[in-house]
């Protein structure tokens, strides 16, 4: 053992408050840098979790102020891949605490351990994602400086599989400033984050925050997801320290013949000794991960400036204001969108958003679609999640869908080439129902150069269905020889206004 270990009794029995107002439900954890616990916040009664700290850790009054500055920075970072901090505090003994949103699911560490290695896909799916979250946090003048599986969390996100959380931002700069002041190991703690993953400049001494030394920790945990064995081990923290600062790591395909030369050479690059050498940011080693299954990065689009776009964007904020409410609403699996719009969303997958879209939309649908068949809405969920990390996060990759739908349509013979944009606004009904199996669509005004239209009775709406529609009304009225089409959601379901409401103009 490189350290000893603390004890597992818990410091806090089921029923006790911490902070004044969290309520002990149960023991989730225990570690070298204190507990982990699952409480409710009494005032609002939300579930969450409660991390407390070894009390022996805040003897220092400098130490307890960098740790507080840290934790701050953390809460304000707001990232879909990174925990929650929603406040902190001291315990009646003197203890730290940080409280987290309470995440279900299971770490990368236990994942590794019930499973094996990870898939190369799965591995760098969920690396990617982790890689994500440290690109924004680093823009922050944050450094992790203590990344290993046990603090990557790997959840269920609105039926999204895979799911990356990172955690424990501030903890080890707290635990190295503790160990500054006193010039030695506690027994409870170590130095520099855990040793296996520490970089062989924070080995040496090295304490200022570089970004790189984050890169590093990435690298040797992609190594172990892939192979299910550290890069370096020993007995002793001595010879660990040799062994980073002098070894190299064995090849990846000693433990998995299966590993790509061109990944392990990513993962090398990663490990190397020289911080000068290695990847410089996360975000590089984010795009080197992009070809064997990491989700690409979003394209740095220009500001739009056409009405359609803007619309969307003006969408996009409501949607946020009420993305609550969307996440207490179940998805369900009853059939709603037609194999149509599933194939054409395939084919814009594929060149907006890579391979690994278009598997994510292949594990939705279980194989290739069958465009007689219709799907389920989940099919949507994954659009949604594509288009945050492929897009602008404006929902447009789903505009684009519905487009290709419309150019799909005409080919058909649904949308008849030689019909004016008012004929063509008198079926939109039979439109919508070519692709969607709920709601009932009906033109409540149509005069030249202007249509409203409407989408009442949907059990489950969603701004992604009413998107696509807007994009394939779009295009349908550029297809029959409009110009200067606009198409803008006046009334949103999904936002509370109880029905869709569409307003087209168009000139010719």
């Amino acid at each position: 053992m490189l350290t000893p270990s603390g004890t597992r009794e818990a410091r806090y029995k089921v029923g006790a408050i911490v902070g004044g107002k969290y309520r002990i439900k149960r023991l989730l954890g225990h570690g070298g840098m204190g507990s982990v616990y699952k409480a409710e916040n009494t005032t609002i009664g939300r579930t969450v979790a409660v991390k407390i700290l070894h009390p022996h850790l805040a003897d220092d009054g400098v130490t307890l102020a960098r740790f507080q500055r840290e934790a701050r920075a953390a809460a304000g970072i707001e990232h879909p891949n990174v925990v929650d901090v929603l406040d902190m505090g001291l315990d009646e003994g003197g203890a730290p605490f940080i409280v987290m949103e309470y995440v279900r699911g299971k770490s990368a560490a236990r994942l590794l351990r019930e499973e094996g290695p990870f898939a190369i896909a799965r591995a760098t799916y969920v690396v990617g994602q982790v890689l994500d979250a440290l690109h924004a946090v680093h823009q922050r003048g944050i450094v992790h400086r203590d990344l290993k599986p046990e603090n990557v969390l790997v959840t269920h996100v609105e039926g999204q599989a895979d799911q990356a959380k990172l955690f424990d931002f501030g903890v080890a700069t707290f635990m190295e400033s503790a160990r500054d002041a006193s010039h030695e190991l506690t027994p409870t703690g170590r130095a520099m984050g855990t040793p296996y993953y520490a970089s062989p400049e924070q080995l040496g001494g090295l304490s200022r925050r570089d970004p790189r030394i984050d890169v590093y920790a990435v690298g040797v945990v992609l190594y172990e997801l892939l192979t299910g064995s550290r890069p370096f081990t020993a007995e002793s923290f001595v010879e660990l320290c040799r062994q980073v600062l002098e070894d190299d790591p064995p090849p990846m395909r000693v433990f998995r013949k299966d590993v790509p030369p061109e990944l392990e050479a990513v993962v090398g690059r990663a490990l190397d000794k020289d911080i000068e050498a290695r990847f410089q940011d996360a975000r590089a080693l984010h795009q080197a991960l992009v070809p064997f299954g990491a989700m690409p990065l979003p394209e740095d689009f220009d500001d739009p400036t056409d009405t359609f776009t803007i619309d969307l964007r003006d969408l996009r904020a409501r949607e946020r204001e009420a993305e609550q409410e969307r996440r207490q609403q179940a998805t369900s699996r009853a059939p709603d969108v037609r194999g149509l719009v599933v194939a054409e969303a395939f084919t814009v997958a594929r060149r907006l958003g890579g391979d690994q879209l278009a598997r994510m939309l292949h594990r939705a649908v279980d194989g290739e679609p069958d465009e007689a068949l219709w799907y389920p809405e989940s099919v949507l969920g994954v659009l949604e999640a594509g288009d945050e990390a492929f897009g602008t996060d404006d929902r447009r990759l789903l505009a684009e869908v519905g487009r290709a739908v419309a150019r799909r349509l005409q080919a058909e013979g649904a949308i008849a080439a030689e019909a004016t944009p008012e004929l063509l606004f008198a079926r939109v009904a039979d439109l919508w129902g070519r692709c969607f199996a709920n709601g009932q669509a009906r033109v409540r005004e149509l005069g030249l150069g202007y249509g409203l239209f409407e989408v009442s009775g949907h059990p489950r709406p969603r701004l992604s269905r009413a998107v696509l529609m807007m994009g394939l009304v779009d295009e349908a009225l550029e297809l029959v020889g409009g110009r200067r089409c606009e198409v803008r959601l006046a009334q949103s379901a999904a936002l509370g206004d109880g029905i869709d409401v569409y307003e087209a103009s168009w000139s010719t």
